[in-house]
Formats: structure tokens, sequence, C-alpha cells
């Protein structure tokens, strides 16, 4: 890994199979912990909680292909299709490309569409894996195989036109401040700075549009991996992001599937945050800590 010092933490590059990945290291002893985002998420989400683990583990943290500040993979037009394997393989491949011994079991910190990727790994290598918080994760207990389609190619296509008119430079950052308004109790960015100089890329915008493209055929992939492939016995946290729940609704349907998920892991609490929404790293980074901190490592 090529890596240069920058305020107290460790930035650099793994070298994928020829795809650059930029990798974010900080605290220099204890326990590995690896941040897996969610889609479209950059390396910077994790800052808040970064900031409270520092002092006692090695926090390892990267961007997939494309998103932060990650090379493409497959070429300069159009990224290759993203797999649930194949990401999930890919966190090994960033784990051996930071120094952490096959041997060393990690303790996994997935969000959202992460958690797919994150369930995986420790599906194919459970002898890597300590324990896994799960924050406010993808939950699709009933989807079915996407019919044949141009979603992927028409949505690369708008991007492509979109970067001749300059648009992505004001709609990337614009849709983050929406996203964060919408599923945020705080409305905060932890980092808006860095958020407008990330998402205003058509890099940036290529890789997201084509996690939106991959993400019903990961889902699907990991239905099937679960009739394949045990779940190892490990600690694990489901974090909820429980805002308006209490009052029905979606809010509260949400829950229900938070809760039927954490059923698939035998012993597995679940901790329901009702004042946060989707974004628990932004609305309460003390939360996922503790629930770091909670599985004893």
């Amino acid at each position: 890994m090529a890596s240069v010092e920058r305020a107290g933490r460790t930035v650099g590059f793994v070298d994928d199979r020829g795809t650059l990945l930029h990798v974010v290291r900080d605290g220099a002893a204890g326990p590995v912990v690896l941040f897996v985002q969610g889609l479209a998420g950059a390396w910077f989400e994790w800052d808040p909680v970064v900031a409270m683990l520092s002092g006692e583990y090695r926090l390892v943290r990267f961007d997939r292909p494309g998103l932060g500040w990650s090379q493409q993979e497959g070429g300069t037009r159009s990224p290759a299709p993203q797999t649930l394997v194949g990401e999930a393989e890919r966190l090994g491949r960033v784990l051996d490309g930071v120094g952490v011994a096959p041997e060393e079991p990690v303790v996994l910190v997935a969000h959202s569409y992460g958690a797919f990727h994150a369930e995986a790994f420790a599906r194919l290598h459970p002898e890597r894996v300590a324990g896994v918080v799960f924050v406010d994760p993808s939950v699709e207990p009933d989807v079915t195989p996407a019919p044949g389609g141009r979603g992927g190619s028409m949505g690369q296509a708008a991007v492509r036109a979109a970067q001749l008119l300059g648009l992505n430079q004001v709609l990337g950052p614009a849709v983050r401040r929406l996203v964060y308004r919408a599923a945020s109790t705080t409305r905060r960015d932890p980092d808006p700075e860095t958020a407008r100089a990330v998402y205003r890329s058509s890099r940036v915008a290529r890789a997201v549009v084509n996690e939106l493209a991959c993400y019903r055929a990961a889902a699907v992939a990991l239905l099937e991996l679960r009739c394949e492939l045990p779940f190892p016995e490990v600690l694990v946290q489901v974090l909820v992001g429980a805002a308006g729940a209490a009052d029905g609704g979606r809010a509260a349907a949400w829950l229900e599937r938070q809760n039927a998920f954490a059923g698939l892991f035998p012993g597995a609490e679940v901790v329901e945050l009702a004042d946060a929404k989707h974004l628990i790293a932004a609305d309460r980074p003390d939360a996922v800590a503790t629930a770091v901190r909670s599985l004893g490592f």
C-alpha cells in the first residue's frame, strides 16, 4: 500500500487488481475494524464514529471503485458492473492490502447496502470475522430477479449527457444535500466541503448509477448465498434508525423488517434509536461506537 501521513491518519491507495482504491487508516493499536459504507457512500461518512474509536482500534475505511477518491474499475467510459461476491471478496483484498493477516479476524461495521457485502464476506470467509455491526442495513427478504432491461446503460448515458452540459457539478452535491435532509435527524453532512468536491465528479456519478443498477441483483444473490453458506457464530449488533416508528407507518414497518433480519443471526442484539434515521453515523455516532465496543474485542 502506497501511503502518506496526514493529520494523524494514514491515507493511501491499495492496488486492487489494477484499480487504485482509496484507503484511510486511523489508530495504531488494537483490534481491526473495517467500515463498509452504503450505496454511493464515501469514507468520510464514518468520520464522527472514527473520532470516538481511534484510540482503541485500528480502523480501516475505503472507497469502492469510482466512489470517493478511488479509481473507476472497467475503463473510463462505463464502470464494471458490481456483483455481490465480487464486492465481498474486495473486502478481503483491502484487508490484505493494508497488512491485516488472514488469521487476524476483524470487526465489520456495515451501513445500508454495505451490509450485503459484509454479510456475504462473513459467510464466505468466516475465519476472518470476529463480529459484525449492521448499521440500518438494507433488508430485501422478498426481492426477485429483475427482468432484462437497459436501466443501467440508460443511466450511464444520462450521466455522460450531464457531464457534457456541466450539470454534474451542481446536481451531485445537490442530491447529496437532499439525502441528508431526508435521511438524517441532524440534517448535517459530516464534511460538506469534501462532499462537494467528491460528488461533483462525473466519475462518482457513474459509480452511483452503477450501484443503483446492481443493487437488486446483489440482494437476490445474498438470498441465494444464505441458502448455501452458514453465518459464523460471532456476535452481531443491528442498529436501527427508528425515528417516527412509534407513530406507525413506514418507520414502524422498517423496524419490523430489521427485527426479522436480526433473527437470521442467533443472539443478535437489536438497538432501536428513536432519535436517528437511516444515516446513523451522522445522527448517533456514539451508538455505533458503543456497538463496536460491546462486541468485546
